[in-house]
């Protein structure tokens, strides 16, 4: 391998001198000129490749590398050096810092020592000014020193002196209430010159002095200001029921005190005004007291508390609240002995219930602060309260549909006679309504969830009596009370697709959604037929029952077309036997009569369906009609004209029954009757088009029989005679009715 490549180095060697030099070589000087040339080049690299040559490049380069590793290692002993001072004076310094430490935290703990003596110092001050401004009897100093204190309190809310801050609590506590009680006194005594509380019918020509509503406002605001704030304040132990009433601020509190003496006066004991039985006392007196004070509380102590800045407190809803108070109290004192009595049950929730509304609307108290539905929605009474709803509903029910109703179903008298609403409709519709007023203010969803479920169970239960009065009713059904049963259930499903966009049904639906969302998968109801008067929405707490209405509805509407179809075709008998093929042309059309045999016919068709109109809701009856119209066009099509031979005379006398007796006979209900008896139209003019005409369109019609496309003319030559439903094999089995066509007739099945 090493000669190959010797060789090789030597091949090139000669072609480049042979390039280079070419015929010089052949000259004995010129080589050794060369020779010596090329060994003086060899000495310079040499030279250059010397490492111990000093001036070759390399060994030039290797004594500076030399010398910088020399530096390199002289700048690594000496940073050596430097590291351990460093570490050493890191040393030091972290001791003095430790020392420094120490000397900081000490007087740290000396300045919050200090400070903490100062705070009692200051809470002591202010305690000896306060005992010596009571002394003085200086009402707005006291006011102001128990400001300073409970901004101390304020201020220290964060700390966490324990001791420190119950202290300051029990010092509050105590100043508070010798204030309070100061205060109370004064309060007290100025209410009493204005002839608080207004109990007297001519109160209001009583007109305070000004001086009695000044220091009333005075000694209001020093009230206020020793308010104890809600980080200082004790949570005081109420029952549960009273849980949601927040205490009053103390002006407040000191006028709705004289009002609660005298309730209890009044309302509890052996008063003959404590009736049980008579709650609407008790819940008028509160009304009244509302009534005669709220404007007073507006005029004279909203302004003082607005003057202070404490605009969340509004006098006149903390007044309202601390009379309702009073009413949840006794009202739930009474419990006990309510629940033996339902009707004393029932008549105080209906009282409770006024009451509530009345404070709402009339006197704009909210619906988020507390109120007397807190007491019936209490466990075994909103159960009692549930069932006493149901148990009088269907007392209710049981009236207005008693098992023989007759009057049940009158229509009321009203402006809209279209709709036709039963009486007991109306009442049904009423009662729901009834039950709806009186749970909507209920505070709690699920409260108002169970009242909606006590509704949609009324609302199967009168379906399901009228489906009893419906299987019960026997004779004549278009003469029965089944018209009156159909119009009261399509009210009533109106009225439910109105409901069920009202915001509150729209919150109910929403809740019970998300209850159904928690427990399992939404499962929407859905209805799979369609329903020619409205489409039932399916995000609505009524879809359902809706759904059922609708169905027993439809049943009663086919039920009823059914029987004047089953009525017409018994009286049709005759008529469908005529000799239709042996029937003579008369000269003209118009000549003609009604063919004998049809008249009871027809006669039965339109006493039926004018007993209808009158008694049925317009779109309601539009749905029967509809359903008559296509099943007698169905019926004389199948039954008369496909099962008989029809000369000349019977075509024309046919088309003449059809087109000026039964068409007409549905035109008081629509503009285009003809639209509703196309097979029977279509069929008189296939019957008496003329002899010649009809030859050739049947002629044409088989011969085109498999073509498509545009050679299939097929039902452009039917729809020159009229023809536009039947399929060309339809058409020519009519064609083969007619008695003139015998010759090669073909039926195409």
């Amino acid at each position: 391998m090493a000669d190959d490549n010797s060789m090789e180095v030597k091949r090139e060697v000669i072609r480049n001198l042979n390039v280079h030099y070419g015929r010089r070589l052949l000259d004995l000087q010129e080589c050794l000129k060369l020779l010596e040339c090329k060994k003086q080049e060899k000495a310079d690299i040499e030279n250059k490749l010397d490492v111990l040559h000093s001036d070759s490049f390399i060994g030039n380069s290797l004594k500076d590398a030399e010398k910088v590793i020399e530096n390199g290692k002289d700048l690594i002993s000496r940073s050596k050096e430097i590291i351990e001072h460093i570490e050493k004076d890191l040393d030091d310094v972290d001791e003095v810092r430790k020392d420094i430490h120490k000397y900081f935290d000490k007087i740290n703990r000396l300045q919050c020592l200090l400070q903490y003596f100062r705070v009692i110092q200051h809470i002591e001050q202010l305690s000896r000014e306060l005992q010596k401004e009571i002394g003085k009897k200086d009402d707005e100093k006291c006011a102001t020193l128990f400001a300073n204190l409970t901004e101390i309190n304020r201020n220290l809310v964060d700390t966490r002196g324990k001791h420190l801050l119950g202290y300051l609590k029990e010092t509050i506590y105590y100043w508070h209430k010798i204030l309070k009680d100061k205060f109370a006194k004064d309060f007290d005594e100025v209410l009493k010159l204005i002839k608080w509380p207004f109990v007297s019918t001519n109160f209001s020509l009583v007109v305070p002095l000004p001086n009695h509503i000044q220091r009333l406002q005075t000694i209001s605001e020093y009230l206020l200001q020793i308010e104890i704030p809600s980080e200082s304040s004790v949570p005081v132990v109420t029952s549960a029921l009273l849980s949601n009433f927040p205490p009053l601020c103390l002006p407040l509190q000191l006028m709705v005190l004289p009002l609660r003496k005298r309730f209890i006066y009044h309302f509890y004991g052996s008063r003959q005004t404590n009736r049980i039985d008579k709650p609407e006392w008790y819940f008028t007196q509160i009304l009244t007291w509302v009534r005669d004070h709220k404007d007073f509380i507006n005029k004279y102590i909203q302004p003082v508390i607005e003057k202070l800045g404490l605009h969340h407190i509004d006098a006149k809803l903390e007044f309202i609240r601390g009379l309702v108070e009073i009413s949840v109290e006794k009202l739930y004192s009474d419990l006990p002995n309510l629940q033996f009595d339902d009707f004393t049950f029932s008549h105080s929730i209906d009282e409770a219930l006024c009451f509530d509304k009345e404070l709402r609307e009339t006197y704009d108290y909210p619906s988020t602060q507390p109120g007397v539905l807190t007491v019936l929605t209490r466990g075994q009474v909103f159960m009692k309260w549930i069932a006493m709803e149901k148990k009088y509903a269907t007392e209710k029910m049981d009236a207005m549909l008693p098992p023989n109703a007759v009057d049940a179903f009158d229509p009321l008298t009203s402006d809209v006679e279209d709709l036709k609403i039963t009486t007991c409709a109306d009442a049904f519709i009423t009662l729901l309504q009834t039950i709806m007023e009186r749970y909507e203010a209920l505070p709690q969803p699920g409260h108002r969830l169970q009242f909606l479920e006590l509704q949609l169970e009324l609302l199967d239960d009168f379906r399901v009596r009228l489906l009893q009065l419906v299987n019960a009713e026997e004779g004549n059904i278009v003469e029965s009370r089944i018209p009156s049963i159909a119009n009261s259930i399509y009210y009533i499903e109106n009225v439910l697709l109105d409901w069920g966009t009202m915001l509150h049904y729209l919150n109910l639906y929403y809740y019970k959604s998300q209850l159904e969302s928690e427990k399992q998968p939404t499962t929407q109801f859905t209805d799979i037929d369609d329903d020619p008067l409205y489409e039932i929405e399916t995000d609505t707490v009524f879809a359902e029952t809706l759904s059922l209405y609708r169905h027993m509805r439809n049943d009663l509407l086919h039920t009823l077309a059914e029987i004047v179809i089953a009525e017409v075709k018994t009286r049709s008998k005759a008529y469908r036997s005529e000799r239709w093929s042996a029937m003579k042309a008369e000269k003209e059309f118009r000549s003609l009569s009604l063919t004998p045999t049809a008249c009871p016919m027809f006669e039965t068709l339109s006493k039926r369906l004018h007993q209808l109109q009158k008694s049925l809701q317009s779109k309601l009856f539009t749905i029967i009609w509809h359903c008559v119209a296509q099943q007698m066009d169905t019926y004389l099509f199948e039954d008369l004209v496909l099962d008989n031979r029809f000369s000349e005379g019977g075509a024309l006398q046919f088309k003449f029954d059809i087109t000026r007796n039964l068409v007409p006979l549905f035109s008081q209900f629509s503009e285009r009757p003809h639209n509703y008896f196309s097979q029977l139209i279509e069929s008189c003019n296939l019957l008496n088009v003329s002899k010649g005409s009809a030859l050739l369109l049947r002629e044409t019609i088989i011969a085109l029989e498999g073509a498509t496309g545009v050679e299939d003319t097929r039902g452009k030559a039917l729809k020159e005679i009229g023809v536009d439903h039947f399929t060309p094999k339809m058409a020519v089995r009519i064609l083969n009715q007619r008695a003139d066509i015998t010759v090669n007739r073909i039926l195409i099945d």
